[in-house]
């Protein structure tokens, strides 16, 4: 699964540096909780201070969070102590920043923006309207999976995720096989499908997330804070429900699946033999693997239900324009989930795909243009997400 999940890298059309823009708004939305725990973590006396973002991929977002990050950690240092919660202020110490995703991640492209920011310091690197001046660190690039080990025993003083913890480690053996009860025929994902099914989905994420927090829990200094952010949903009784039916993996993308079939570019098998390695927790699946693990502190547990992710009067106006906005959509979603598809189906398969995909959202998008009702029902960026912030117990 490693080799399969990642986000389309370089530059290019379909690539995820161009595509970021709408997980890129939610930093606005995050970087006041990120001032506010930083509040909160542990400053170290000596340096080398670490930072590592897990899940960073290959475009701007993950340095102008880490930024955020570096700039708030340098303002803690240099206030007067009575304004920085006790700290008496020492010699500002270096930091460290780790850069990590899985293997295949596009860690060329990211090296590249942070060379080209390097030789402009101070200039502005923030994306989409975020201004944050470049901060002074040292970097490195780490390949491995979040569900492992990947750092030094309590080396870890801040260390961020967003948008990552929505993929799993594996998709369940049962609902693969053929012969077994949960076998997930017709369907390339569990949203409105068969409970048991999205069942087994569910306790293979709990077992991803308890391997994740172990495996941070070893890595954090005691102080340090661990700041989460992934998709939820907010039906914690029903894991089939994980999210509306319009989003991303919802009814556009089973509708090219099935439109493959119908036109013989795919047999039904390819079809029946993919499912996508995702999982949206509840916050009360969160919370319980939080306790059961025992290392933290819940400092922010917090459900941002149904929310936008594009802001509403910009989805409305490209709703006006149905071929624009299915062009886009279509690359959007290609440069989020284009990888593990061509890893299934091969690259020629995977262009039919997506022209297909962007057919029906473009055949969707006139269908609305004379119901403004419809229009704001097609909620296609909408989802929900779970802000997490942990602080490493002090032994």
């Amino acid at each position: 699964m490693e080799k399969m999940i990642s986000m389309v890298g370089g530059d290019g059309e379909f690539s995820y540096q161009r595509m970021g823009v709408i997980q890129g708004y939610t930093i606005k939305k995050l970087e006041p909780l990120l001032v506010e725990a930083i509040k909160h973590m542990s400053l170290p006396e000596h340096g080398p201070l670490h930072i590592a973002d897990l899940g960073c991929s290959s475009g701007g977002n993950s340095i102008s969070y880490v930024n955020i990050i570096v700039k708030c950690i340098t303002e803690r240092y240099t206030k007067p102590a009575d304004e920085s919660n006790g700290h008496v202020t020492t010699c500002l110490p270096e930091m460290l920043v780790f850069f990590s995703d899985l293997p295949t991640n596009d860690f060329n492209n990211l090296i590249q923006l942070l060379a080209s920011k390097a030789e402009n310091d101070g200039d502005s690197i923030g994306v989409n309207d975020v201004d944050v001046r470049r901060a002074n660190y040292f970097s490195t690039m780490m390949g491995g999976s979040f569900y492992n080990r990947l750092l030094p025993k309590e080396s870890m003083h801040f260390v961020i995720s967003t948008w990552a913890l929505n993929w799993m480690s594996q998709i369940p053996k049962t609902v693969t096989d053929p012969n077994s009860p949960h076998y997930n025929k017709g369907r390339s994902w569990i949203l409105g499908g068969d409970p048991t099914i999205a069942q087994e989905f569910a306790q293979q994420s709990q077992l991803d997330l308890d391997n994740f927090l172990n495996c941070r829990a070893a890595e954090m200094a005691p102080g340090g804070i661990l700041f989460l952010q992934f998709a939820s949903r907010a039906d914690s009784s029903n894991p089939e429900n994980q999210c509306n039916p319009y989003f991303a993996l919802g009814l556009d993308l089973e509708n090219a699946w099935n439109d493959l079939i119908v036109d013989g570019v795919i047999t039904t098998e390819i079809r029946d033999t993919f499912n996508f390695p995702a999982y949206f927790r509840s916050k009360e699946e969160v919370k319980s693997s939080i306790i059961k693990c025992g290392a933290f502190d819940i400092q922010c547990l917090q459900l941002w239900d149904d929310e936008s992710l594009c802001p509403e009067d910009e989805r409305m106006r490209m709703l006006q324009f149905p071929q624009s906005f299915a062009k886009f959509y279509s690359a959007w979603v290609r440069a989020a989930f284009g990888p593990v598809l061509e890893a299934h189906m091969g690259l020629q398969a995977l262009n039919e795909f997506f022209i297909r995909h962007q057919r029906g959202i473009a055949n969707h998008a006139t269908s609305l243009l004379s119901d403004p009702k419809a229009q704001q029902e097609y909620k296609c960026f909408n989802l929900s997400f779970l802000v997490v912030v942990l602080k490493r117990k002090v032994h």
